[in-house]
């Protein structure tokens, strides 16, 4: 009776044992450290088979492997710093193109404040001015060089990065909602958009696309600018005196961050009349004595210039355009003129040493 007894306390222990699972234990510090050193890999496909060799691994393998994510979210992240900011900067052209902008940023609207003041042509202020706009002069044209710079081994390194920063981002989620007994999400956004956003997430990523957003509007600058100029050279019907003085006025708008004038036919044949009456009929005004052109109005209309007369400058005593455009620049009401912020349209006449200029709309 007592071996059966016996014999029925022990069924119940070896039931037990024979269906209940030791919980296995987790995944050993060295096989950690090897997925982390993947985790780490520049290689996409490295760091993917270290992300599924873990999930294989089972749930035990869970806490380890969140604390490798980390760790490699965080090597990443110095890695981008690095790449920006290592040796001074100088593998990241868009680093130093960005300071040049930021500072272009700030004087720009310093100066031209500077440039739509009135200073009554005291000579003195004008030099002033004039070594102002020299400076900015010097920025612009620093950060013009700098454009030149190849920039595709960093986007290519950056996005590599970036890449890296989703990858393991998406595998942190999971963890997310996993702890949460939720189902997983997929990111289903393009991956330039996650991308982005994940440089964002970074100081030193968001510094980087704050650089290249600059880089890329300072370009389309450029563009814009070299386009009017290629224009203005082109047309057959402008002498070499208007070329050359809306280049140089328009090389100073550039400067200041302001849109190019584009010379204009009509506009000019209105100005170039303006000054062939003051040479012929012999007075140096705005209001004109001949019939149907007193005013800049009725010459811009008479010369059928289809769109809006904005300002007129005159000058007399030289056919130098350089000589034209600094005796304006140290008048105040001539200045302001050159620098108005609306017009995009350039009427230029030189007869003898009369000049007129017109500004315009269209």
């Amino acid at each position: 009776m007592k071996l059966l007894l016996l014999s029925l306390t022990l069924i119940p222990a070896l039931a037990s044992a024979e269906t209940t699972e030791e919980p296995a234990p987790p995944p050993s510090k060295r096989v950690l450290q090897t997925a982390l050193s993947w985790m780490q890999s520049e290689d996409p496909a490295r760091r993917l088979a270290a992300y599924r060799s873990v999930h294989l691994l089972g749930e035990e393998a869970l806490p380890g492997f969140k604390i490798a994510l980390k760790a490699a979210l965080k090597f990443h992240e110095k890695r981008l710093g690095n790449l920006l900011n290592g040796s001074a900067g100088d593998g990241n052209p868009y680093r130093k193109l960005g300071e040049a902008l930021d500072e272009l940023a700030t004087e720009r609207p310093r100066v031209y404040a500077l440039i739509k003041t009135d200073y009554k042509k005291d000579s003195g202020k004008i030099a002033m001015l004039r070594n102002e706009v020299n400076a900015v002069t010097r920025i612009y044209d620093r950060a013009k060089q700098l454009t030149k710079a190849d920039t595709s081994k960093i986007e290519t390194d950056v996005d590599g990065v970036a890449l890296a920063l989703v990858e393991i981002q998406a595998e942190l989620k999971r963890f997310e909602a996993h702890n949460d007994n939720e189902g997983t999400t997929e990111d289903e956004r393009p991956i330039k958009e996650q991308k982005r956003d994940a440089l964002k997430e970074t100081f030193d990523g968001d510094l980087f696309l704050r650089d290249k957003a600059s880089a890329s509007k300072f370009r389309n600058e450029l563009e814009a600018r070299t386009k009017v100029e290629s224009d203005n050279k082109g047309f057959d019907w402008a002498n070499n005196s208007q070329k050359s003085f809306a280049k140089v006025q328009n090389d100073e708008r550039a400067v200041m961050g302001l849109n190019a004038f584009l010379l204009e036919e009509r506009l000019s044949a209105a100005a170039t009349g303006h000054s062939r009456d003051m040479k012929s009929v012999g007075f140096f005004a705005h209001t004109s004595p001949v019939k149907g052109k007193a005013s800049p109005g009725d010459r811009a209309r008479l010369a059928k210039f289809q769109g809006g007369w904005t300002g007129e400058n005159i000058f007399v005593g030289s056919a130098s355009h350089i000589s034209a455009y600094n005796a304006w620049f140290a008048s105040d009401g001539h200045r302001f003129i050159m620098f108005t912020k609306g017009p995009n349209r350039l009427g230029l006449g030189l007869v003898g040493s009369h000049w007129t200029l017109m500004t315009g709309r269209q």
